[in-house]
């Protein structure tokens, strides 16, 4: 998928824990991609119902505001402020495996209004939320230390309480399984990664 490595480290015993290093240096190379990709008119145009309901332009403007979501949730959970933040919750058992897992499965979740894209997406609002991502990941490799230890929680629609370093682990396989249902809508366009 995407030549991206992806790695999950689980200690023996306690808690999962999460390679900062990894998600940070995973989804820097995940947003790159999808940027590329988004400054060609081509792949923007490509669509293919079979694939997916949605564009390419509409999947990368999609993962471009669902991790603006994330990061910013993720720079609240290690400033410890914001509205939705959740002190002493748990993340289940079973988000745990979710996020542990190299992707996600397609059609198992419905985007929230706020991260669905309009049908027309527009190139200029695309490279601003894209470059506004870049910035935010940038920021966020200066307090790395304090991602992995951000004790509070702040909750996903659908897997329930996660924290600052959950937050990046699901932007990064978010961002890598929208960039792999673009690249089946490329295949199925008759378009390759250099047009």
């Amino acid at each position: 998928m995407l030549g991206i490595p992806y790695h999950f480290c689980r200690p023996e015993t306690g808690p999962p824990t999460m390679d900062i290093d990894e998600d940070l240096n995973g989804l820097q190379a995940a947003l790159n991609h999808c940027r590329e990709l988004g400054s060609r008119e081509s792949v923007r145009d490509a669509s293919d119902p079979s694939v997916s309901d949605w564009s390419a332009a509409q999947h990368l403007y999609h993962t471009a505001l669902a991790c603006d979501l994330s990061l910013r949730n993720v720079e609240g959970l290690v400033a410890q402020r914001g509205l939705l933040i959740v002190k002493g919750a748990r993340t289940s058992e079973e988000t745990i495996k979710l996020l542990a897992k190299e992707e996600f499965r397609r059609g198992q979740a419905e985007s929230p209004r706020m991260v669905r894209p309009d049908g027309e997406v527009n190139p200029q609002f695309l490279a601003r939320e894209q470059e506004g991502n870049r910035a935010t990941l940038e920021s966020l490799r200066r307090c790395r230390d304090e991602i992995s230890s951000a004790p509070d929680h702040v909750p996903h629609q659908v897997l329930g309480p996660l924290t600052a370093a959950m937050w990046l682990r699901f932007a990064r396989l978010h961002t890598l399984h929208h960039l792999a249902i673009i690249e089946d809508i490329l295949t199925a366009a008759g378009l390759s990664r250099s047009e």
